[in-house]
């Protein structure tokens, strides 16, 4: 009778262990699900201000040149409401760039949703940007500069992809 009990407690161990590992596969599966939920909730909700119409009128007139060449643009020429707008397109980038740097944002998504415009506006402001390093902060827009660093690294885009920035 021992060694039935025997083979039974080894049965309900076996089966135990197997309902631990399918709970933990299950686990595992819904956190993986949680965590890709949270990064399109997050690119959503940015690209809704980001993709806004004066946000998107903004981009293109700094992107263009409007408010002067990369070596001499200067936000405090700028009106109030395009300082407002200049600061708050940079505070995006930035904060798009601690996502992405903290991994809470994929930068596959980010290069997949944003794959022009946040290098170009690199482009039109880095000298700025740098000098304020000097001036201000040194971490003025870090975030924002590793962000287009990894854009730079970026497989999928070639030669060409960075010969046609200037394509508005």
């Amino acid at each position: 009778m021992g060694d039935v009990w025997a083979a039974v407690g080894a049965v309900s161990a076996a089966i135990g262990t197997i309902f631990v590992i399918a709970a933990s596969f299950f686990a595992y599966s819904q956190i993986k699900e949680a965590r890709l939920s949270r990064h399109v909730q997050l690119l959503i909700s940015f690209q809704e201000k980001y993709h806004a119409p004066t946000a998107r009128l903004f981009r293109h007139r700094l992107i263009s040149g409007e408010f002067g060449s990369p070596e001499h643009f200067d936000p405090a020429r700028m009106n109030s409401e395009d300082f407002h707008s200049f600061w708050q397109l940079h505070d995006q980038l930035e904060m798009l760039g601690v996502l992405v740097e903290q991994g809470l944002l994929s930068f596959d998504l980010v290069l997949a949703c944003f794959h022009r415009s946040p290098p170009q506006v690199w482009a039109a402001i880095e000298p700025y940007i740098l000098d304020r390093r000097t001036r201000a902060s040194p971490l003025e827009g870090m975030n924002f500069e590793r962000l287009v660093r990894r854009y730079q690294n970026a497989p999928l885009l070639r030669a060409g992809y960075w010969d046609r920035q200037n394509v508005l």
